[in-house]
């Protein structure tokens, strides 16, 4: 039986019955979407541990996908990781713009070894980016990412990359922002897939002063609204609509939850509605996103647009 992120955020409560207790991880095959959503809710529950309903199947994988030495900070896979960057980019943790970069390089990296540069692949490397600078840009912290490639049921190989946060979610987002119309959940979801919809640009007050990344403190006062910048921000508000046109565009699959909404938008969905289909789900804190592609669909029907500068550059000076 499959284990995606609508299961993951369905069964959250089963996953993480208890703050400090175990992380208790299902029978099943586990894709990114439920491995990342259950890291996420393991990390804020500060678990002590993983308790594993099969751990044959799955205590070396998770030990391989580093999902233990995100929680607990020990490495205990003790063999080499061949597969890194051509069929998996292990667990990562969007805490700063240092993460962000290994991430979206080494989610690249899985798409580029079976793609290479078909058209489309630099506009997908963008928008993978993207999710991950709005991670790290909102979720203070608490972020994190995966990607996996396998073989669907023996018949064709997929992509699916999942990027989950414990942050303030669409909803809140867009009260902040005090969005016309956005009344719940759903319309929360519909406003950001909408074309050039972003809450990125209320992240700070207009005349807030700006500080280093990695500064120390507050010089200017507790009073004093404070952004912190980096130089190698590739934030820039492309949208979760860019990956919706993709997703389109390629026949793929989308899963979005956040509050007590899970969106689901496969090519039968999509059939009947708009984006896909909403359901009522356990309230998830933040937001959780996995995207599963076809290789083969992948350069089609997509007129490519060159890599932003950000991501170019990550891709060119970063060795592991």
């Amino acid at each position: 039986m499959q284990q995606g992120l609508a299961s993951a955020v369905k069964r959250q409560h089963e996953i993480t019955p208890t703050e400090g207790g175990k992380l208790r991880i299902p029978r099943g095959f586990l894709t990114p979407g439920f491995i990342t959503a259950a890291t996420s809710l393991g990390h804020t529950y500060r678990v002590t541990g993983i308790e594993f309903a099969n751990p044959g199947s799955h205590q070396g994988y998770f030990s391989a996908l580093q999902v233990p030495f995100m929680l607990f900070g020990a490495d205990d896979f003790a063999m080499a990781r061949p597969n890194r960057g051509s069929r998996y980019s292990p667990m990562q943790m969007l805490e700063n713009a240092a993460d962000v970069d290994r991430a979206t390089t080494e989610t690249a990296d899985c798409i580029r070894h079976h793609t290479g540069d078909l058209p489309g692949i630099g506009r997908l490397c963008n928008v993978i980016g993207e999710l991950h600078d709005n991670v790290r840009a909102h979720a203070n912290g608490a972020g994190f990412s995966m990607a996996q490639l396998w073989s669907y049921k023996g018949q064709y190989d997929v992509i699916e990359f999942a990027v989950v946060d414990a942050g303030k979610g669409f909803f809140r987002e867009c009260q902040r922002r005090a969005v016309p119309g956005v009344t719940d959940h759903v319309s929360a979801i519909d406003w950001c897939l909408r074309k050039e919809h972003s809450t990125k640009d209320i992240d700070h007050e207009d005349f807030a002063q700006q500080q280093p990344e990695d500064a120390m403190g507050n010089p200017f006062g507790q009073a004093t609204d404070v952004m912190y910048r980096h130089d190698g921000n590739h934030h820039q508000g492309l949208g979760l609509d860019q990956l919706m046109n993709l997703v389109r565009h390629y026949d793929g699959e989308l899963w979005i939850a956040s509050g007590d909404t899970l969106l689901s938008s496969t090519p039968a969905t999509r059939a009947e509605y708009e984006f896909g289909s909403y359901a009522a789900v356990p309230h998830w804190q933040g937001v959780a996103i996995a995207c599963r592609l076809k290789l083969s669909e992948l350069g089609k029907n997509i007129e490519e647009e060159p890599l932003s500068d950000d991501v170019q550059s990550i891709l060119d000076d970063m060795t592991f």
